[in-house]
């Protein structure tokens, strides 16, 4: 009886090996196609564009990043991925986690820009028209044609709309050049009955938008007071940072000495004033032509915070919590009221080019 079992065992040992050996060349083919050009394919170049904005989820300050990702790593991107990617991802400002990244358009040449986000929805302004999504996933609640009451009049250009920031609404331009208001956290677009002139002219499809000036020699900190970088004694390199009272009385801050320096802004003051601090740009040194962002107390003029950076900042948002985001083209940070730096990770993906 033992004798008469061994032989079907032999026989499937047999076929698992002649199996596994009919399989390894095929694995091997797989992995080189697949995994190898994986490991050897450079990461994709991540931009983000200037239009950041900031969302409140169950009381964490979250930054709203648009961003393009041009190229893919590996074959497996190559044949599922689009190559260009205009996307938008909510980061959690805090630590750092992604709550959800979600593309928006596969055109070469696309932005959008974040208008302002309620306790549900999202809303941008894009070169396609608006776009509302869900706060919670990213998900498309409402798009160009699909807003009530704008519906197949909605213009296909970023300036037609805007944030009333004072009456917590966007506003937009039809076709027919009537301007309509959107309530946060509704998709209903009505007609405005006030101020339509004033709104006509800001929203005008066909205007230059200019991007919104984000350093500057000086930045207001309040009560009249501004802070300035000064150029020092003549023939002697480099800036320094005062602090100009409203009588025009001025005081050093500090003794660091910068170069090709830059107050960073938010609106017209010094971004981080709000919490004692501001945030200068500029060369690492003399002899260091790389960029640094540095965090320079007020009251003590020591500098509490630098983060190594690609370029110049291109847009900074005030953050519930204190703190401030500050964007460049290449990457995000988020400086904190008691002046740390911490960058965060914006366009990462897996293996199969899912946002991670």
């Amino acid at each position: 009886m033992d004798h008469l079992d061994a032989r079907p065992r032999r026989t499937s040992v047999r076929f698992r090996v002649a199996w596994t050996l009919f399989l390894v060349p095929f694995l091997f083919i797989g992995f080189m196609f697949f995994g190898f050009s994986y490991l050897v394919s450079p990461e994709p170049e991540i931009r983000i564009q200037p239009g950041v904005g900031v969302a409140s989820v169950d009381g964490r300050d979250v930054a709203l990043v648009p961003y393009e990702r041009s190229g893919t790593r590996g074959m497996f991107q190559v044949m599922v991925r689009d190559l260009f990617q205009m996307r938008l991802a909510a980061v959690d400002a805090a630590d750092g986690r992604t709550l959800w990244d979600v593309q928006l358009s596969d055109r070469l040449v696309w932005e959008s820009s974040v208008l302002a986000a309620g306790k549900q929805y999202v809303y941008l302004a894009t070169d396609s028209g608006p776009v509302v999504l869900n706060l919670r996933d990213g998900s498309v609640a409402a798009r160009n044609d699909g807003i009530t009451g704008l519906g197949g009049s909605f213009i296909a250009k970023r300036a037609a709309y805007g944030y009333d920031a004072q009456n917590h609404r966007v506003m937009a331009m039809n076709a027919d050049g009537r301007v309509l208001a959107i309530p946060l956290d509704s998709l209903v677009a009505a007609p405005i009955d006030r101020d339509t002139a004033g709104w006509a002219s800001a929203l005008a499809p066909d205007r230059f938008l200019d991007p919104a000036k984000v350093t500057a020699a000086a930045g207001d900190l309040g009560s009249g007071e501004r802070v300035e970088l000064r150029e020092r004694s003549a023939g002697v390199p480099g800036s320094a940072l005062v602090r100009v009272a409203a009588d025009g009385r001025a005081t050093p801050v500090g003794d660091t000495v910068f170069h090709h320096a830059f107050v960073v802004l938010d609106g017209s003051s010094a971004a981080g004033a709000a919490a004692g601090h501001v945030l200068v740009t500029g060369d690492r040194s003399v002899n260091d032509t790389h960029t640094a962002l540095r965090v320079v107390s007020v009251g003590s003029g020591a500098v509490i915070g630098s983060l190594d950076v690609a370029s110049s900042p291109t847009a900074t948002i005030a953050l519930a919590g204190g703190g401030t985001a500050v964007a460049t083209s290449y990457e995000i940070a988020v400086v904190t009221a008691d002046g740390r730096v911490t960058p965060l990770t914006v366009g990462a993906t897996d293996f199969f080019g899912n946002p991670s």
